[in-house]
């Protein structure tokens, strides 16, 4: 699931926390720029670009959404299934904006959200067990993830749980006017330990979890999609799978949603990637880019750590098309804002293909209002622009330094 909706992304609040606070959402946003200071070169400094729809926001825990008034400007928003009665408001103030309902593909839970009695999962752990969909293991003891303690895995391959999961999510869907899912444990592999290293006879291999997965995207996505909503998995790939996994099963979907998309972690401890690292990540952007698949590229830190907003947001737009998919940066903090000015700034639309600049490792890629600057490497660049490019607080600049593995983007006149 998404491992951090905000700070500890606990991608299913638990009902304890539920019953205090109706949880949260996931807004799409695009950016405000920072307020130039009153010098002569922010007099002189071009205008703010229009908001963009490639950037979003995602807000799963209690208080996030509340905490995020600006959600609706993004292209894509994602929220609890819960939350459907701020639907309407949204789609007043942006109409184009795709609002998309959390619900887990893998596992079920007990319990429910206290006020609807809606649940975060397709199909709740009563329904899973009065139709055996429950994984077991040899002894017949139900499995639990011990990375994300409540959750019981289900036997998605089975024609059953795909009917009631593909009934439940469409009856809401309907009844409440989203715009699709994001399908959360879309999984490739088994991914999650379990509570006593238990293994399920029912999916007991990487490949048997695969082959269930694709059934499942076969069966429920393509039903989704054909009674006219979006259907956006949260998948799990490598660097050595992920080719393969979007050859073998984009067919079946609307669009992608992967996380850890310039870094690992939650907030600012988590490594940065570097290298090849960073590569396989942008060029599977630049995959789904030419395809006009969207993709939700989720990167998790702290509301304050620029530099990872800043590196999330140029890598994401040196593989943008101009129209499909969103960046999204989740705070790692609680009741914060997700709207952040770095996280969705906005430089018009592309005007060339990304390239290297030079043998510095750099890349660069330049549109309609600015220029975005990404250096993967552990050596520091400095970068010639050229004339009449802006720093975001209004600094005039014609050359730029980019440190290691960070990004810069510029403003242009």
């Amino acid at each position: 699931m998404t491992r951090a909706a905000q700070h500890a992304l606990n991608r299913m609040t638990t009902l304890i926390v539920l019953a205090i606070t109706l949880a949260a959402t996931v807004a799409l946003c695009a950016a405000t720029t920072l307020v130039a200071p009153a010098s002569q070169a922010a007099r002189h400094a071009p205008s703010r670009s229009t908001t963009p729809s490639s950037a979003g926001i995602l807000t799963l825990d209690p208080g996030d959404i509340d905490a995020t008034p600006d959600a609706w400007k993004g292209g894509y928003l994602v929220l609890q299934p819960w939350e459907y009665a701020r639907i309407p408001a949204l789609k007043a103030k942006n109409p184009n904006l795709k609002i998309l309902m959390y619900k887990d593909v893998s596992a079920t839970r007990k319990d429910v959200e206290w006020a609807t009695g809606i649940a975060s999962t397709g199909v709740t752990y009563q329904e899973a067990a009065a139709n055996n969909w429950l994984l077991t293991d040899a002894g017949g003891r139900v499995i639990e993830w011990s990375d994300w303690t409540g959750l019981y895995p289900a036997d998605i391959g089975r024609a059953g749980y795909q009917q009631r999961w593909g009934d439940n999510v469409l009856a809401e869907l309907r009844k409440y006017h989203w715009d699709g899912v994001m399908m959360d444990d879309t999984l490739t592999y088994l991914s999650h330990p379990t509570v006593g290293d238990r293994k399920s006879v029912q999916i007991p291999t990487d490949q048997a979890m695969y082959d269930a997965t694709e059934s499942f995207l076969d069966h429920v996505a393509g039903r989704i999609k054909q009674a006219g909503f979006m259907a956006v998995p949260n998948v799990t790939v490598e660097w050595n799978t992920w080719r393969a996994v979007m050859e073998d099963w984009t067919h079946y979907v609307s669009g992608w949603e992967n996380e850890y998309f310039v870094k690992w972690g939650l907030d600012r401890s988590g490594a940065r990637f570097v290298g090849a690292d960073w590569q396989w990540k942008m060029e599977m952007s630049a995959w789904l880019a030419d395809r006009n698949v969207p993709l939700l590229a989720i990167t998790y830190s702290n509301r304050d750590d620029l530099a990872i907003q800043t590196y999330h947001r140029a890598t994401w737009l040196l593989t943008w098309n101009g129209r499909t998919g969103a960046s999204i940066f989740v705070p790692y903090e609680a009741n914060v804002d997700h709207w952040t000015a770095r996280s969705t700034v906005a430089i018009g639309t592309p005007t060339e293909t990304r390239h290297v600049v030079g043998s510095t490792g750099v890349w660069r890629r330049n549109y309609t209002a600015g220029t975005t600057l990404v250096n993967p490497t552990t050596q520091a660049r400095s970068i010639d622009v050229g004339p009449g490019y802006y720093r975001l607080n209004g600094r005039q600049v014609t050359s730029v330094n980019v440190p290691a593995l960070s990004g810069v983007i510029l403003r242009r006149s």
